[in-house]
């Protein structure tokens, strides 16, 4: 495991882990608002460890975790840009992109926009853009009992209460903003092949959305998976169902 800063373009620092050191296409994993690098940790065993052997590559989002306060105005672009770079800097050419929630939106972007780099894309929980998006996403830190799914644990909760205390006001607030003023991306000219992976519980990104978006998605190469009894936490409520249904993906696409 290696641990490094990586500087943007707005000479804000982006904190990277990388694991694992498996053939090409890597795996870069973005987390969503409110969250960390972490929240991906529980998958990452399975994933490197034989016979999947994945190198999988995590970060902390500007104004998330470890990485720097933006240094300016963030958007659905900027954050994209950041993904571009973190892969040219790794001298990743192929990668899987996975995305949680937020991270939807930058991940669908990119699998319209980047298919000459982002060759594949999971969706987790991906939340469709519309104007009552942001205050969802204001108010859940006090209400993660209700953003989990039925069999969620006390653990469970804890931890993500935490990742979303620890977020500071200045990072939280930037990527609100972005959220606040996020149109969909255009899903339709989306072709690589797409993992979405959605929840009956999940009421950040109800099932209603994930199917609208799964509907638009124009790949001919597409598949949804249904979670049962989990909310919006996927990896951290179910990461062994999860990290099963990614490596399916992942050998299928080979």
């Amino acid at each position: 495991m290696s641990n490094f800063v990586l500087r943007g373009q707005d000479t804000s620092g982006i904190q990277i882990q990388e694991q694992g050191a498996g053939p090409s296409p890597s795996m870069l994993q973005r987390h969503g608002l409110g969250s960390t690098h972490c929240y991906y940790q529980a998958l990452i065993p399975a994933l490197t460890s034989p016979p999947n052997n994945i190198r999988c590559i995590t970060y902390d989002v500007v104004g998330s975790g470890l990485s720097d306060l933006p240094q300016g105005d963030q958007s659905i672009q900027s954050l994209s840009d950041d993904v571009i770079e973190i892969l040219a800097a790794l001298n990743v050419e192929k990668a899987l992109l996975v995305g949680h929630s937020f991270g939807g939106i930058v991940t669908a972007h990119l699998a319209a926009t980047k298919s000459d780099v982002i060759i594949a894309a999971v969706l987790i929980g991906p939340v469709l853009p519309n104007p009552s998006l942001e205050q969802v996403f204001r108010t859940r830190a006090q209400t993660v009992d209700k953003a989990t799914g039925s069999k969620s644990t006390p653990l469970q909760h804890a931890f993500i209460r935490t990742l979303l205390m620890s977020q500071r006001p200045q990072g939280y607030v930037s990527l609100c903003r972005v959220v606040a003023f996020a149109t969909p991306p255009d899903y339709e000219s989306i072709k690589i092949p797409i993992l979405l992976i959605a929840s009956n519980e999940d009421k950040s990104a109800p099932l209603e959305g994930c199917e609208e978006i799964f509907r638009r998605i124009g790949a001919e190469e597409k598949r949804m998976a249904l979670l049962q009894d989990v909310g919006h936490w996927h990896c951290i409520e179910a990461p062994d169902q999860v990290a099963e249904k990614i490596m399916e993906f992942y050998r299928e696409i080979q």
